[in-house]
């Protein structure tokens, strides 16, 4: 459905409802985007703030279907409860945002929908004991409002995904899942068709058959299946089966097994190739088409194992949007090219579903997602909050788990007083829901090492805190100077900080941690905040890559702003690149140089390098030559080395001490020293690279500064 009337009204039933005041929107639809919609219909209503309009938590709905014989279905994703009625008879009520709602609808009538995303109640509800599951959508600080008390704020209530229409016959096909299972000879693939079946097939006999006319206590009513499946994204052959289902009066699910030879894998982008086959089912009059891809996954030791690899996770956290109706599949397909840019084969979607486009755009692209159930943080402790997250985990896997590049569920994150009471009851539901996907309990908070943000220092990176696979770490940046003054307004400079802070800022983790200094104007600021989160990054990910062993992935602390905010993330809301983007991509190369200094200030004479490090993730081994240089007010080169380095192995190339041990010509160490000696003073850039013939895999630059000796020693001892 492309559009529907829109009522921002609070009764509880259509009785009550005017005739006129409705407005023709289009769909999908949050009211916190329609500010024409809001101020139109709520001009007498302002927000405490003045900034426009009060922001409604309940709306209604009303959808005309065009005319059709057969079924007609209406596939409803509103967010959060929705209430329907149809020639006004009540239809029922449905939670949650991400999971749709499937109604029949009957020949000509209207379909009215009352939405409601309800405030919840300070102090007694939110933040602590939340009972709407909707993760980050709820609760977070990067969301408007942050964390204080107006972190409820333009919420995201409305019809997110629209209504889907669409019709059948008296069987109606309504949604099909899939597992696939390696076997020795190849795969088995699980299917499990959700199926209703029209009544009347049984108790009419003008539905069935003439010869079919047995009493409806022994009538079983048998259809076939068609399958197919065909290469999509690449040429190969096609498989096609025919199976039957013995149905049922009503709405059922009836699984099917396929047996299927050994088939091109579904890889992550750098290690081979995303292979996926389109999967047809065809039931009576429909047919249904998803994306199947064969891959296995499981866990040894610490390492996530692919297709029987270990593989080194290098990742981010996302949050694409808060308002998934203003998300398409473009924007869906840009931020997949931007993960993939930046070099990154992982990413989770952070505390929340996100819009399935940009799954099916991972599916695509090769990369691997970690997904988090919608849990942030706090929630209520009684039965039946428990029940209702249990019923939509189950729901999650069902409508989500046919996405291939999901790799592991994770039942919460950050979980406060009911790590121990509701996560263990959600991930043993998720691992009896699907068995082919690893699950997490919960990202707790010592799996997010913050050094140099909320405590310590930038170098505490070293220990590698967060190991395994630390799943949050980085530090906040201002975006560019455009989106601050679109943003802030007059409030950007000088900083006003409440403003700052509704847009996510955090000042005492800037200037009391990180010790950033504003310096001389707004677009200082921002250049000194790009440059800090840019060395964070680099710094933290190279320490993480050369512990490859014990740290076997990460995840960076985030990916994209998802509204105008003043993020962890690399990249602003409009996508353009902060600083940290560059650092981020650079320091997560599948084949990366990683040069420890000596030190970043240097007497003239000394060799500025303490470690070097080749690190490859790649699925072959590597002969290379890495070069190591100096560029400022003159250039020198400094060291060649050729070396094989297997697959994915991380090794240490040069070693400071190593070097004075191994080079017995002292000639040689004279030489360089006498070099270093005579370089200019001031500032040089060292850079590391690694060739492979003609072709360079990885770059490395660091900012370095040569001094005169305070006091000269005369020679390299």
């Amino acid at each position: 459905m492309k559009e529907a009337w829109f009522l921002v009204n609070t009764s509880s039933d259509p009785s009550q409802l005017p005739e006129h005041g409705w407005r023709k929107v289009a769909l999908p639809h949050q009211w916190s985007l329609d500010k024409e919609a809001l101020i139109e219909q709520n001009e007498d209503n302002l927000s405490e703030t003045g900034a426009g309009p009060a922001e409604p938590e309940v709306a209604w709905y009303r959808l005309d279907f065009p005319e059709s014989a057969g079924r007609r279905w209406a596939e409803i994703r509103a967010d959060y409860y929705c209430e329907a009625w149809v020639g006004g008879v009540y239809k029922g009520r449905h939670e949650g945002y991400f999971e749709p709602w499937l109604l029949e609808v009957p020949p000509e009538e209207t379909l009215l929908l009352r939405v409601s995303a309800p405030k919840e109640e300070f102090g007694s509800e939110w933040p602590r004991f939340k009972r709407q599951i909707k993760g980050i959508l709820g609760q977070h600080d990067c969301r408007p409002g942050a964390s204080t008390a107006r972190g409820q704020e333009r919420g995201s209530g409305g019809l997110w995904g629209g209504v889907r229409y669409f019709k059948s016959g008296a069987i109606a096909l309504l949604h099909t899942s899939w597992r696939a299972v390696k076997i020795d000879s190849g795969w088995k693939l699980w299917l499990e068709l959700e199926v209703d079946a029209d009544a009347r097939l049984w108790t009419d006999s003008s539905y069935r058959n003439a010869e079919e006319q047995e009493p409806p206590d022994v009538y079983v009513f048998t259809e076939p299946v068609s399958l197919s499946l065909t290469p999509d994204n690449f040429h190969g052959d096609f498989f096609t089966t025919e199976r039957s289902l013995s149905l049922k009066p009503g709405r059922h699910v009836y699984s099917l097994v396929w047996d299927l030879p050994e088939l091109r894998r579904w890889d992550v982008w750098d290690q081979g190739f995303p292979h996926l086959y389109e999967l047809k089912v065809q039931v009576s009059e429909q047919t249904e088409e998803t994306m199947v891809g064969f891959r296995s996954i499981s866990k040894q030791d610490d390492w996530v194992v692919l297709n029987g690899t270990p593989l080194f996770l290098r990742g981010t956290n996302i949050i694409p949007t808060h308002w998934l109706a203003d998300y398409s599949t473009e924007d869906a397909q840009r931020d997949a090219n931007l993960l993939k840019e930046a070099n990154l084969n992982a990413v989770r979607v952070h505390a929340h579903l996100t819009h399935p486009f940009f799954y099916e755009a991972c599916d695509q692209m090769g990369i691997l997602v970690w997904q988090d159930f919608p849990l942030q943080w706090g929630y209520a402790t009684d039965e039946e909050f428990a029940q209702e997250a249990l019923r939509q985990v189950q729901a999650m896997v069902k409508f989500y788990g046919n996405h291939v590049s999901i790799y592991q569920w994770c039942a919460h994150n950050e979980p406060t007083h009911n790590r121990w009471t509701l996560d263990p009851v959600l991930a043993s539901a998720l691992r009896q829901a699907d068995s082919t996907r690893l699950v997490k309990e919960a990202s707790d908070f010592k799996e997010h090492p913050y050094p140099g943000w909320y405590y310590g220092n930038l170098r505490d990176y070293l220990a590698a805190p967060g190991a395994p696979i630390p799943s949050e770490f980085g530090a906040q940046a201002l975006p560019n100077l455009e989106i601050l003054k679109r943003t802030l307004g007059e409030d950007a400079w000088p900083p006003k900080w409440e403003t700052w802070v509704y847009h996510n800022f955090q000042p005492d983790q800037t200037f009391r941690v990180a010790g950033l200094e504003m310096g001389s104007g707004l677009e200082a600021f921002i250049e000194n905040s790009q440059q800090y989160q840019a060395r964070l990054l680099k710094f933290a990910i190279e320490s993480f890559r050369r512990s490859k062993g014990k740290v076997t992935g990460y995840f960076q602390f985030m990916f994209v702003e998802p509204w105008e905010g003043i993020t962890w993330a690399v990249l602003d809301v409009d996508r353009t690149p902060k600083q940290g983007f560059f650092a981020l991509k650079e320091a997560s190369s599948p084949v990366l140089l990683s040069i420890v200094p000596l030190r970043e200030t240097l007497e003239l004479g000394q060799l500025p390098i303490s470690e070097a490090w080749v690190i490859n993730d790649l699925p072959r081994p590597l002969d290379v030559q890495v070069k190591l240089r100096l560029e400022g007010a003159t250039h020198l080169q400094l060291v060649e080395i050729c070396c094989h380095i297997e697959a994915h192995r991380a090794e240490c190339i040069f070693q400071l001490g190593d070097y004075y041990q191994a080079y017995t010509d002292l000639d040689s160490i004279d030489e360089i020293a006498d070099a270093l000696r005579a370089l200019p003073e001031g500032k040089y850039d060292l850079i590391g690279e690694i060739w492979e013939g003609e072709t360079l895999l990885s770059q490395n630059r660091l900012s370095l500064t040569y001094l005169q000796p305070i006091v000269s020693m005369g020679s390299e001892w």
